[in-house]
């Protein structure tokens, strides 16, 4: 139940705060600009574009199963292609080049979990193989979260967490001074748990490190947020309150308006107390994303009875062949 609750609370909010896509507000800082005409600089071609991203992820849970964590590596292909003013954006597994799950994330572990409790038995490593997801999100990164549902890839079942390994980083929504801390006003938000929505306040930090001469700008963001509320339902009601954080260096090209890189943490802890009983849940991510313009198909695996080619003799190849780079 508690690890349920926690895979489902880490991947559900893709946006501020969240633990899969650093930064992006709504407000501006005092002399920072508007959300429409700040950070100028800072913005996604509006006319789409095509994206190979190498995503290493490394989650940690805690919860009263115990304690548990992931690595995960993967190459995803990110689509972005231009909607009403914003971007729609699919993602997909190009490569899964390392699914490692320990403690009470082991997939013998939550086989036998599932099987005591009667419930389907997950396949985490398949359905990353296989994943896909499709958002709209703003020309800063901006989730739209109703777009994204309205979707009609998005209609049905819920295909499950993806982990962020179609992440693309949000951009400030203010102006930036190299060097000075820019504080955004504090934001109202709220975090969906399975049973229910918790309001939390955002307090989110950037920081222009500066801007090569490239026009790669390195960028620094922060972000706290805090939130409680009672939740009732089934009789009874209980109190779940939540404490978040994360920091995240950006690495953006304001000439070709795309990612180079980012890393950075999240971590974050809900509590629940209902009923005289408390349990948390709380969940540590480390995310490297690093990102190449263009794309392609995902790979096919080679047939299994395929038999490596054997080298042939150095003395046989021409002299040509021998000196021509690897293709």
């Amino acid at each position: 139940m508690t690890l349920a609750l926690a895979l489902s609370v880490g991947g559900c909010d893709k946006g501020d705060g969240g633990t899969t896509n650093p930064g992006g507000g709504d407000g501006a800082a005092d002399g920072g600009g508007s959300k429409d005409s700040g950070g100028a600089l800072y913005t996604y071609k509006a006319d789409g574009f095509t994206l190979t991203g190498t995503m290493q992820v490394k989650l940690e849970l805690s919860s009263a199963e115990g304690q548990g964590a992931t690595e995960i590596e993967a190459r995803s292909l990110i689509e972005a292609a231009p909607e009403g003013g914003k971007l729609k954006v699919h993602g997909q597994i190009l490569e899964l080049t390392k699914y490692l799950g320990t403690g009470s994330m082991d997939p013998e572990f939550m086989k036998k979990q599932a099987e005591e409790a009667g419930q389907p038995v997950p396949d985490m490593e398949g359905d990353l193989r296989k994943a896909e997801s499709w958002s709209i999100i703003s020309l800063k990164g901006e989730a739209d979260d109703d777009a994204t549902k309205a979707l009609a890839e998005n209609q049905g079942e819920d295909d499950g967490n993806d982990f962020g390994l179609f992440g693309l980083p949000d951009l400030p929504s203010v102006d930036l001074k190299e060097g000075e801390k820019i504080e955004l006003p504090t934001k109202d938000d709220e975090r969906q748990l399975p049973f229910g929505a918790i309001p939390v306040q955002v307090d989110e930090t950037w920081t222009l490190r500066g801007i090569d001469a490239n026009g790669v700008a390195e960028l620094d963001v922060t972000i706290e947020g805090s939130g409680a509320t009672e939740l009732s339902g089934g009789g009874g009601s209980a109190m779940v309150s939540t404490l978040e954080e994360s920091a995240f260096t950006i690495f953006f090209d304001t000439k070709t308006q795309l990612p180079v890189s980012f890393t950075g943490y999240s971590a974050s802890e809900t509590t629940v107390d209902a009923q005289g009983q408390s349990f948390s849940f709380a969940l540590n991510t480390e995310i490297t994303a690093s990102y190449v313009e263009g794309g392609s198909a995902p790979a096919e695996a080679a047939p299994a009875e395929a038999a490596p080619a054997e080298a042939a003799p150095a003395e046989a190849a021409p002299a040509e062949d021998a000196a021509a780079p690897a293709g």
